[in-house]
């Protein structure tokens, strides 16, 4: 049982109202949400607990960026484009290109305002609520604090900020290019500087290191990222849309089976289901 003791002011003037705001409104729900990141065959499932912060009002600060598929492109072709990540004849001595995942990016995010949650089924206890100290999926403002997190990590060890996108990263002593996308960085470099990187991430947040592409026959050759496949071959680098996208139309094409189909959007009114009221005659050009 929680015992809380409150000790009386010397101060006369210090009332108990002084010891708490009363905010009007309960702490936010919360649910578990289960997704499949994987495919049909080779499942990769997620539990993640999440709050149910509704959206009252308009909030322009609340912006997270997300860099544009121009990014990755162009950070994946100057990997394997001469003068730049490759040297002809150098073959083993050219850029790789890392991948790697922030798990549960939000969750290692500060929380940078107050925010009451439900407590979980096995933490609950009555009349209590939790006060977040890290970010929750599903608050307004998670994506924000996960962008302004990262970006203070990127920052401290030596990269620049893009000005074009505040999502594209450039490290001049090491040469290193990165582009974050979310939870998900991807990063070109020669392999010392990567393993460089990799070291420093490790230590700062809790990562999942997806693969390592380079042209080399330990190296992968092969990765999903951002819903795209990504291979490194004997041309060069190929970019292609995730299969499992067909899986998705498949299966959301069977679950309307059976269900009434309509050759155009609503239903058509007769005539004589018309009113006198419903009918307006047109009064020609209307002024805008």
């Amino acid at each position: 049982m929680n015992t809380i003791l409150v000790e009386r002011s010397k101060n006369p003037l210090t009332t108990i109202a002084e010891c708490y705001e009363v905010t009007g409104k309960g702490p936010l729900g919360i649910r578990w949400i289960d997704i499949n990141k994987g495919d049909d065959l080779a499942e990769e499932l997620r539990s993640r607990l999440v709050a149910k912060e509704i959206k009252r009002d308009k909030r322009e600060d609340l912006f997270a960026a997300t860099p544009p598929l121009e990014a990755l492109k162009m950070l994946l072709s100057l990997a394997v484009t001469e003068g730049f990540g490759y040297s002809k004849g150098n073959r083993g001595g050219g850029d790789k290109i890392d991948f790697i995942d922030v798990r549960r990016a939000y969750f290692q995010a500060k929380a940078r305002r107050d925010v009451y949650v439900e407590l979980p089924e096995e933490d609950w206890e009555e009349g209590m609520c939790g006060k977040l100290v890290k970010s929750m999926y599903g608050t307004r403002d998670a994506a924000q604090n996960w962008e302004e997190e990262y970006t203070g990590f990127m920052e401290e060890i030596g990269f620049v900020k893009g000005l074009g996108s505040p999502c594209v990263f450039y490290h001049d002593d090491r040469k290193l290019r990165a582009v974050i996308h979310g939870d998900d960085f991807t990063i070109s470099g020669k392999e010392n500087q990567l393993n460089w990187f990799k070291e420093n991430i490790t230590n700062k947040f809790e990562v999942k290191f997806k693969a390592r592409l380079g042209p080399e026959e330990n190296d992968d050759k092969s990765v999903r990222v951002l819903n795209r496949v990504v291979e490194w071959n004997e041309r060069g680098i190929s970019y292609e849309p995730d299969q499992r996208h067909a899986e998705i139309i498949v299966r959301a094409l069977t679950e309307i089976n059976g269900t009434q189909r309509l050759s155009t959007p609503g239903r058509r009114t007769k005539r004589e289901e018309l009113k006198e009221d419903d009918e307006e005659e047109l009064q020609g050009k209307t002024e805008r």
